[in-house]
């Protein structure tokens, strides 16, 4: 502290006070009174010093009797540091100065060192108090300012707080359950609990307006309060909305003429039309395959189309992820069959159970599957593997292909990346995985791979759980 803090001296003692200014009228402003009671009468004319330092025993008001006034005087006189000079320097009398209000004291005689050393610690303390006060108050400023409305809930689902985005947005709200406040947003996805994992929530509607909200958990006290805070994605929602339109557009414009085509090559390749020479058969074969691969390159973009852009929403349910991949592998019985493959179920732990949307989880799924299926030989081995434990629920898929070279396996689940082998071309969009990644992350979990050349690969999710 550069600045030059004010100090008081209460003593009756002409002597004493004399030898206190001495050691401190180099480093600070001092005042000194010879009455504790002409220093009552200056702090009840607001006047307040940084420091108070007080004679214990003096005739009239003594220095517990200022202790004591000070710290019932309210916030204003909460941060002045009280010093005791006491020649009485026994525990009881130590112990009562301190239960009175004082923060230290010094034994009379005292030498100057500790004297400065003493009022220089209560002035650093009461610094540190004023800086982190003045931070609490920027923030709570901050907070109120906050061009979002944010809430605050207790673990009752009480909203204690609102900023002023809130209380323009919602009306006065504080003391009300959130289920009334936000209906749109589903009781049972509100985190009560610090660190646990928090699953994505649906936009909520006020008025005309949409709100997309995000929740933050943290300690306080004995309890936990959850912070709510809405981020209005009304404009960010139409464009998305407009944006899809025309993805949509276009892939019908695109799937309409491909499909026509497809049921014309399948009814040349049925034979309606007519015997085919062989080596035509061979070329429309060709031309089918290419077709259906244009196809499903359509509906990759379409779908990513809906799933980027915004944390688009999900139909939320409890469900077992074994039945899901159970279901998922039955559909591909005859790919399997013709492909040769075995397919090897594992099971392991609990109850494979978690929330989330069972349209879109399949399709992460079905995603790791046919790319399992695509790069295994034949006469090769898919397997499927669930485990439920403390963290969570884990799907992998394995295969027993050719596995992916360890440059390439970093960036497998990034947009339109496909591990590029000229000896082995496989047709594809190259969206299949990052559209896996896009669904996992939206459910809050996390994806990855694991691979040796020439050993196959593993791929992976992690799912929060839910408890049966």
């Amino acid at each position: 502290m550069t600045d030059p803090r004010t100090v008081w001296i209460v003593d009756d003692s002409p002597a004493d006070a004399e030898r206190v200014r001495r050691a401190l009228e180099a480093e600070h402003d001092l005042r000194v009174f010879t009455d504790g009671s002409d220093a009552l009468e200056r702090l009840s004319h607001g006047d307040v010093p940084d420091v108070m330092i007080l004679d214990w025993v003096m005739p009239g008001v003594s220095g517990i009797d200022v202790c004591q006034f000070v710290r019932a005087g309210g916030p204003r006189l909460r941060e002045l540091g009280l010093l005791l000079l006491t020649a009485r320097a026994e525990t009881q009398q130590v112990v009562e100065g301190l239960a009175a209000g004082a923060n230290d004291f010094v034994a009379k005689p005292f030498h100057g060192d500790e004297l400065r050393a003493r009022v220089g610690a209560l002035l650093r303390s009461k610094a540190l108090r004023e800086r982190a006060e003045a931070a609490e108050a920027l923030a709570a400023t901050l907070v109120h300012r906050a061009p979002d409305p944010i809430l605050a809930v207790d673990a009752a689902g009480v909203v204690t707080f609102q900023n002023d985005e809130a209380r323009a947005a919602l009306g006065e709200v504080v003391g009300r359950p959130i289920a009334e406040v936000l209906p749109d947003l589903p009781r049972d996805n509100i985190n009560v609990g610090p660190g646990e994992s928090l699953f994505p929530l649906p936009d909520v509607r006020l008025g005309d307006r949409l709100f997309a909200p995000a929740l933050r958990s943290a300690p306080v006290a004995d309890a936990v309060s959850t912070t709510v805070i809405l981020r209005d994605v009304t404009e960010t929602r139409r464009a998305h909305a407009r944006r899809l339109d025309f993805y949509s557009i276009m892939a019908h414009d695109l799937r309409t003429p491909l499909t026509s085509t497809l049921l014309r090559t399948d009814m040349i390749l049925r034979g309606k039309y007519g015997v085919l020479a062989p080596r035509l058969v061979e070329q429309v074969r060709k031309v089918d395959v290419s077709l259906r691969s244009l196809v499903a390159i359509i509906n990759d973009f379409l779908d990513l189309a809906r799933l980027q852009g915004v944390p688009y929403l999900l139909e939320r349910e409890d469900l077992d992820l074994a039945a899901v991949v159970d279901e998922v592998m039955d559909g591909f019985t005859p790919l399997l069959d013709l492909h040769r493959l075995t397919w090897t179920p594992v099971r392991a732990g609990g109850p494979a159970l978690v929330r989330g949307d069972r349209r879109r989880l399949a399709q992460a799924v079905t995603n790791l599957v046919a790319n399992a299926i695509k790069f295994t030989p034949a006469t090769g081995t898919v397997t499927t593997r669930v485990t439920a434990g403390a963290d969570g629920v884990e799907v992998a898929v394995e295969d027993t292909g050719r596995g992916i070279a360890p440059e390439a396996l970093a960036t497998v689940f990034d947009r339109f990346v496909r591990e590029v082998d000229p000896a082995h071309p496989v047709a594809g969009s190259g969206l299949g995985l990052m559209i896996v990644r896009e669904v996992v992350q939206a459910h809050g979990g996390v994806v990855g791979a694991d691979s040796t050349p020439g050993a196959g690969s593993r791929f992976w999710f992690r799912l929060p759980g839910r408890r049966s």
